[in-house]
């Protein structure tokens, strides 16, 4: 992920509110991704995966996390968009696919930025 890109767009939207917002969804959209793959990992630890009664809450979870997971590819694409419009490199330069391996080279990104974010926190 294209941080100066990121901190650029953010500093072109910044008077659109409207346009802020999106950027904010966007970026917070990351966090809910981590979320759901952090949660179904550790109710998976939690529970046993195989028990005829935990299936369904797990297939529940993967469903959330794969709804995740494409609304991180859809606003990736979006900020490409709003950083080509503004005369910028994109967020991300890599291949934004549904199909793999893009689509985890995509998340794998996405995840370690929120990383990168979490641990350069004052």
């Amino acid at each position: 992920m294209n941080r100066k890109t990121i901190q650029a767009l953010i500093e072109n939207v910044h008077t659109d509110s409207d346009l802020l917002e999106a950027v904010q969804d966007a970026l917070l959209s990351f966090e809910d991704y981590h979320r759901s793959i952090y949660s179904m990992e550790i109710r998976k630890r939690l529970l046993f995966p195989d028990a005829p009664q935990h299936r369904d809450e797990i297939m529940a979870m993967d469903q959330n996390r794969t709804l995740n997971h494409n609304s991180v590819l859809a606003n990736v694409r979006m900020l490409n968009r709003m950083a080509q419009m503004a005369g910028l490199p994109p967020v991300y330069d890599g291949i934004v696919s549904e199909e793999q391996p893009f689509r985890r080279e995509v998340a794998d990104a996405v995840l370690a930025f929120v990383q990168e974010i979490i641990l350069e926190r004052p």
